[in-house]
């Protein structure tokens, strides 16, 4: 009976934390760090227009996940986000032109969502392609890492009254 109770009591002991953090509120974001989280989008920018595909993957932790404007299917894995990079940066005149962002902290993980206009040149034509992101970082040896990209096209305005 004493061996019974000194296990339910260690399970309690494991399991309450977890389940009284999943009852809780979720973090909060605190506007401590967000100028370090701001400096990591600066830094990927520079980084793309700088035409340097390693340069942009060592930003990248090394299970990151991007979902791309450009590709259809994640791209989960190091050297497929090189490969990715490698055509984005072969375009001439590629420029990153951050128009808005909202950066927040939450402990070592961080999350900034915004929108970018992303130009470059193809075939001696410019491309721009508007474009809203969200970049998880998460904070490693005192750098932001990106974790989690997700970057989309700007849709066109739909009527939502009209969905047939």
């Amino acid at each position: 009976m004493f061996r019974a109770s000194l296990i339910i009591l260690s399970l309690i002991g494991i399991l309450a934390p977890p389940l009284a953090y999943a009852r809780g509120t979720a973090p909060v974001a605190v506007k401590e760090g967000t100028p370090e989280v701001a400096g990591a989008l600066d830094a990927w920018k520079q980084a793309v227009e700088g035409g340097d595909a390693q340069a942009i993957v060592a930003l990248y932790d090394k299970n990151a996940i991007m979902i791309s404007t450009f590709v259809q299917q994640p791209i989960t894995k190091n050297t497929d986000l090189l490969a990715y990079y490698k055509k984005v940066v072969a375009n001439p005149d590629v420029r990153v032109e951050v128009e808005e962002t909202h950066p927040r902290r939450f402990g070592n993980v961080a999350v900034n969502t915004g929108r970018y206009t992303l130009s470059y040149t193809q075939e001696g034509e410019e491309v721009v392609v508007p474009a809203r992101f969200s970049f998880v970082y998460q904070l490693q040896s005192g750098r932001w890492v990106i974790v989690d990209h997700h970057s989309s096209a700007i849709p066109t305005p739909q009527n939502l009254n009209n969905t047939n």
